[in-house]
């Protein structure tokens, strides 16, 4: 198994962004995720100083920012009635990230319907490839994240777009929460998973969707999750990820405790 990087979405400790950098690194993560669409780290908030300020206080807690998040909504790209909005929310967080030199943004792309001709699937195909090239030009890769559409429909979407700094921000539990084999799911996206989102789950069914659950709690299988990455060579973090839970504290530190155990199990010097 490669030497692997633990991180964690601050916000998920439900605390505000210092307090919850303050928790991620009391708990020995590595790198964290700040979300980027709301309060203090939304780029109309975040002054220029407030940006050197920001990555002062992440580095000094010996951190690492990874990501930033840019979830716009469980319909992502594919509202023509939100198109615009969301297509100029995400290039300033592109910008943003350049600046704070953060790698990547994480996004969702929203169900795609099969049908070509549908106004949503045109949408998102308008929306990628216009931020696509706006990635390009700052040099920060965009991430969507795995949820409703099957790996190989998510990658058949994205080989015909052509846009080769829009990646893929791989989501075993969401993929689990929409009745998806996440672990089969890796190898058809490959080389386009620059960011991993660490979550468990229940999984879902043509009735209903499953669940977030607490990790360990659910049916991802994180030996042969993690032994699937590094088939791949995935070198990026695997951002912990807890977004509905009543003790999200808790767990998190419970996730860290559990990954710690399996990864020295496959490699007594992984980093922790």
């Amino acid at each position: 198994m490669q030497r692997t990087q633990l991180g964690v979405a601050a916000d998920d400790f439900g605390l505000g962004p210092k307090q919850g950098l303050q928790a991620a690194a009391r708990l020995g993560y590595a790198v964290v995720q700040l979300d980027a669409t709301r309060g203090q780290i939304e780029p109309s908030s975040l002054s220029k100083s407030g940006e050197r300020h920001l990555l002062r206080f992440v580095n000094g807690l010996g951190l690492d920012l990874a990501t930033l998040g840019g979830h716009m909504g469980a319909s992502g790209f594919t509202d023509p009635a939100t198109l615009d909005q969301r297509i100029n929310k995400t290039r300033q967080l592109l910008e943003l990230a350049a600046r704070l030199r953060v790698p990547v943004v994480t996004s969702s792309l929203g169900a795609l319907p099969d049908d070509p001709d549908d106004r949503r699937r045109r949408s998102a195909i308008e929306a990628i490839e216009h931020l696509g090239e706006h990635a390009d030009k700052t040099g920060t890769l965009l991430a969507l994240q795995t949820a409703e559409d099957a790996p190989d429909a998510l990658r058949s979407f994205l080989d015909g777009l052509a846009c080769p700094m829009v990646r893929v921000c791989y989501d075993p539990g969401g993929l689990l929460i929409h009745g998806h084999d996440p672990v089969a799911g890796v190898e058809a996206l490959a080389d386009h998973i620059v960011a991993s989102h660490l979550r468990d789950a229940t999984a879902g069914t043509r009735a209903a969707a499953g669940r977030e659950v607490r990790m360990g709690g659910g049916q991802l299988h994180l030996p042969d999750y993690l032994d699937a990455m590094d088939e791949l060579q995935y070198a990026g973090p695997h951002i912990v990820r807890r977004t509905d839970a009543t003790d999200p504290a808790a767990d998190i530190a419970a996730a860290k405790t559990c990954l710690d155990d399996l990864l020295r199990q496959h490699d007594p010097d992984a980093r922790r």
